[in-house]
C-alpha cells in the first residue's frame, strides 16, 4: 500500500440549524449526461503525512471554481494558509480542534468565507515540515492576509452525498467537497474500491458521467500524482462511504441580504430564503411556458 497519513483529517460536522441547504440555492435544470472536464491544468496540492485533507480539498475546490469562472491566470491556492488560520486560537476562523485532529466541513468553508484563499506563493505548501512548523502562525505575513482577503467566497451550502446530489452540485457549481470514508482500496489506483469505511477523508468532486455511472474527484493524499484524479463508480456512492457534501455558491443579492440580517432568527432566514427561491423558480417556469 502507498504511504498515506495514519489520519487524513476529516471530521463529521455537528448538526446546526444555521446551515444553508444546497437545494435552496438551486433552480432545477436538466443536467447534461457529463461535463467532460479536462483538469490537466490543475496543480494538485499533496498533503503527505499531515492530517490536513480539508484545506487541501478546499484549495482544489476554489481553484476549480475560479478556473471555470474564466480567470486569466491558472489559479492555485496554498492549503497551508488555510490550515494555519484554522488552527490558530487568535484567528477568527479557529476551528477549536487540536492540531492533529483534522477539521469539519463547516469550519473549512467558513474559513474560505471569512479569511479567503491565499495564492500558492510565497507560502507554498511544504508538507515535509513537522505539523507544528507547518501550522506556525509566524509563517503568515500581512501581505498574505491581504491577498487572501481579496478572494473571499460569498456563501457556502451543504447537500446530500448521493450520486444525483453530487452530480447536480458539480453541474451547477463546478465542484463540491465530499466527506468520504475509504479504505486501503482507495490508494495506488485511479479507480478505487470501497470495502470498509476506515479513513475519514475530504476529496473534491469535479465531474460525473451518468452513462458510465460515477464521479471524478481530486485526492490530496495519494503519493502518486498521476493517480490524484480518481474515478469512483456509482456502486460505491452509498451512505456507508459517502457522508457529506458542501460547496461554495453564489447567491442572489436578495438572499445575501436575508442571510446578513442582524435580527432574523436562523429559522426565519431559511424560511424567507426558501420563499425567494420558490418565487424565482415560479418565474422561470412562466418564462419557459411563454418561450
Amino acid at each position: 500500500m502507498p504511504e498515506v497519513p495514519a489520519f487524513l483529517g476529516a471530521l463529521e460536522r455537528k448538526p446546526d440549524s444555521r446551515d444553508f441547504p444546497l437545494g435552496a440555492t438551486s433552480i432545477p435544470t436538466p443536467r447534461p449526461s457529463t461535463l467532460g472536464v479536462d483538469l490537466r491544468w490543475l496543480a494538485r496540492n499533496y498533503q503527505a503525512q499531515l492530517p490536513v485533507c480539508g484545506p487541501h480539498a478546499g484549495s482544489h475546490n476554489k481553484a476549480i471554481q475560479d478556473h471555470a469562472a474564466g480567470y486569466a491566470i491558472l489559479p492555485r491556492y496554498t492549503p497551508r494558509y488555510t490550515s494555519i488560520k484554522m488552527k490558530d486560537p487568535a484567528s477568527p476562523v479557529y476551528d477549536g480542534y487540536a492540531p492533529d485532529a483534522g477539521t469539519d466541513m463547516r469550519s473549512l468553508l467558513a474559513a474560505f468565507k471569512t479569511v479567503g484563499a491565499n495564492s500558492f506563493g510565497p507560502l507554498e505548501n511544504d508538507t515535509t515540515l513537522s505539523l507544528t512548523d507547518y501550522l506556525s502562525p509566524t509563517a503568515v505575513t500581512p501581505a498574505m492576509d491581504s491577498d487572501a482577503g481579496s478572494r473571499l467566497i460569498s456563501a457556502y451550502a451543504f447537500g446530500n452525498a448521493d450520486y444525483d446530489s453530487i452530480a447536480n452540485a458539480v453541474f451547477q457549481w463546478k465542484s463540491a467537497i465530499l466527506l468520504i470514508k475509504c479504505d486501503n482500496g482507495f490508494w495506488g489506483t485511479a479507480t478505487p474500491t470501497f470495502t470498509s469505511p476506515t479513513y475519514g477523508h475530504f476529496v473534491t468532486a469535479y465531474d460525473y458521467d451518468d452513462m458510465k455511472g460515477g464521479i471524478w474527484v481530486v485526492d490530496s493524499a495519494d503519493p502518486n500524482d498521476p493517480l490524484a484524479l480518481k474515478w469512483i463508480a456509482k456502486q460505491f456512492i452509498t451512505p456507508t462511504f459517502f457522508f457529506e457534501l458542501g460547496t461554495t455558491v453564489d447567491i442572489p443579492a436578495s438572499l445575501q441580504q436575508v442571510l446578513a440580517h442582524p435580527t432574523l432568527a436562523p429559522e426565519q432566514k431559511i424560511t424567507i430564503a426558501q420563499q425567494i427561491l420558490n418565487d424565482i423558480a415560479s418565474a422561470l417556469t412562466l418564462i419557459q411556458k411563454e418561450i
